[in-house]
């Protein structure tokens, strides 16, 4: 009978893992105080390169393609705790419906120091077409594309512009990730809210501008700046102008992944107009 007992566990085992490997796992992302949707929460399966966003209601759906049963499905977004699940847990059906825990947001105290400033722009101002990098099709899959900030003085963000060349696309949403490194030297996002951004239909070069004076940012250290892709129409391209030189830019499929260079090295045309003190 003992027998009997753990060859059925291992059976019912194997059945609801069969249901989600190389298949797709679905559901919702809610916060769990409010019982609102988490629209375009980040969704990605630890150490592989699947990864997705959720739509603005808070929908996912995500290939678990050749994850294991040991894989860990995760959920994230700014202003809240992450939300894991292995994939052996998840029901027979492929649903699984995700609940985010908000985190409380200490308020912290200003001070204003009369401090001499100049406005400086950092990072990579490439608006030639000479080279350039496309996105075509789906891009709502939460890759991120990045370009370090050199810091060496006190600096106040003021505003990241994105160059483009052209862009096809009827509803693209571009959120902006600002990383700064944590006590291990890992990237960490220093924003207390999404920051997200519309661009343009055009076919003509224009710059994506995106305000942060209001925030109040101020780093002595570098920063990673860096845009997502989190919705779109379902077909249309981007064109960025790049280049060889300049700040050194970074990649990754989706924000449980690690960093790494960018193909050939390319640079990406991010910038920051900021206050830099003399």
């Amino acid at each position: 009978m003992k027998f009997a007992s753990l060859l059925c566990f291992a059976v019912l085992l194997v059945q609801a893992w069969d249901t989600a490997s190389g298949q797709t796992v679905h559901g919702t992302v809610t916060d769990r105080t409010t019982g609102e949707p988490v629209g375009y929460a980040n969704v990605y399966i630890e150490d592989t390169d699947r990864g997705t966003v959720a739509d603005g209601r808070g929908i996912y759906t995500i290939e678990t393609g050749a994850a294991t049963p040991d894989h860990t499905l995760s959920f994230n977004c700014i202003g809240y705790d992450t939300c894991t699940v292995r994939l052996r847990d998840i029901p027979q059906d492929g649903t699984f419906d995700a609940l985010l825990t908000p985190v409380p947001q200490d308020i912290e105290e200003v001070t204003v120091v009369p401090v001499k400033t100049r406005l400086r722009r950092l990072g990579n101002n490439f608006k030639s077409p000479l080279m350039e990098a496309v996105h075509s099709d789906s891009l709502a899959t939460g890759a991120e594309f990045g370009t370090i900030i050199k810091i060496k003085k006190r600096t106040w963000l003021e505003e990241v512009r994105i160059n483009i060349l052209r862009c096809s696309y009827d509803d693209l949403v571009l959120r902006l990730n600002i990383y700064g490194r944590d006590d291990t030297g890992q990237f960490v996002n220093i924003l207390r809210h999404p920051i997200y951004a519309s661009v343009p239909r055009t076919d003509e070069p224009a710059t994506v501008t995106i305000s942060l004076a209001d925030l109040h940012i101020m780093t002595e250290d570098d920063i990673l700046v860096a845009y997502q892709c989190i919705d779109c129409s379902p077909t249309g391209e981007i064109r960025f102008p790049i280049g060889l030189t300049g700040a050194r830019s970074l990649v990754r499929p989706h924000q449980g992944a690690a960093w790494g260079d960018t193909e050939w090295s390319f640079r990406f045309p991010i910038n920051i107009i900021a206050r830099v003190e003399r």
